[in-house]
């Protein structure tokens, strides 16, 4: 009868070890996957709307404002934090063309083949990607724009990266970010290629903000920074209104403090 009583003592002993293990190793490290589908309702804009445009499309993880004569979208905004980034579901891969744009306004996958550039997202496939249903939206080619493939490789992902990373000390960021055209763009298959773009950052913990403008061209990772600037100059050269839904937004968006943000 004691063995029995010492064989049952052991029995608990491991089976409490073993449930321990999963619970830290597997449930615990992996808690906030179970509440993900909290990110998909996310108002993202929230900020408000940069320009008007012809069809606003709200996804799970970005919003984006369609416009049909240049066969892309003006702008799209996406908030993201460090549990929604953090989430990492696998990388759908798989452009589409949105059927939520009327036809005659649509862009297909084939229409960037062979045209010297990438596909490149707005909002990023990287950042949305608390579920595979949000990971494939990013593939929807409304959210698709001419890229120049280095910029796209270089500086523009490296930006990309690092907002992700500033998701960890900036707190939740709302990015704003879009395509620039000239008068007379260039088209590819019928689509202006885009003459650079924007990207602005609004961290809603300290109320800060800091925007980029590149150009459509080579842009190496480490020439990032050469392309920073205040809101207000990327309002003063785009002509759009940003954070209008935003109290005290002229004062915010007048400041530019580059080394707090680059203190990661």
């Amino acid at each position: 009868m004691e063995l029995k009583c010492i064989l049952v003592g052991v029995a608990g002993v491991i089976a409490g070890i073993v449930i321990q293990y999963i619970f830290v190793t597997y449930l615990w490290a992996n808690r906030h996957k179970t509440y993900t589908w909290i990110f998909a309702f996310r108002n993202h804009r929230k900020l408000g709307e940069p320009c008007k445009t012809d069809l606003v499309l709200d996804r799970d993880g970005y919003s984006v404002g369609y416009n049909y004569k240049c066969r892309a979208s003006l702008w799209s905004a996406y908030i993201i934090s460090e549990h929604s980034v953090g989430v990492d579901v696998e990388r759908e891969d798989c452009f589409y063309d949105d059927l939520d744009i009327p036809a005659k306004h649509r862009v297909q996958p084939n229409d960037f083949k062979n045209s010297g550039y990438d596909k490149g997202h707005l909002a990023p496939s990287a950042s949305i990607d608390f579920s595979r249903a949000s990971n494939r939206q990013t593939f929807a080619m409304s959210n698709i724009v001419l890229q120049h493939p280095k910029l796209n490789r270089q500086a523009w992902g490296s930006l990309e990266g690092l907002i992700r990373k500033w998701t960890e000390t900036k707190g939740t960021l709302a990015i704003i970010t879009g395509p620039l055209y000239d008068e007379n763009s260039e088209e590819i298959h019928n689509i202006p290629i885009p003459s650079s773009f924007y990207k602005i950052i609004y961290s809603f913990k300290y109320k800060r903000c800091i925007g980029f403008i590149l150009p459509n061209e080579n842009v190496r990772a480490n020439q990032l920074w050469t392309y920073v600037m205040s809101v207000s100059e990327i309002e003063q050269q785009t002509g759009y209104n940003f954070f209008d839904k935003l109290s005290n937004a002229d004062k915010i968006k007048d400041e530019l403090n580059t080394a707090w943000w680059k203190k990661n």
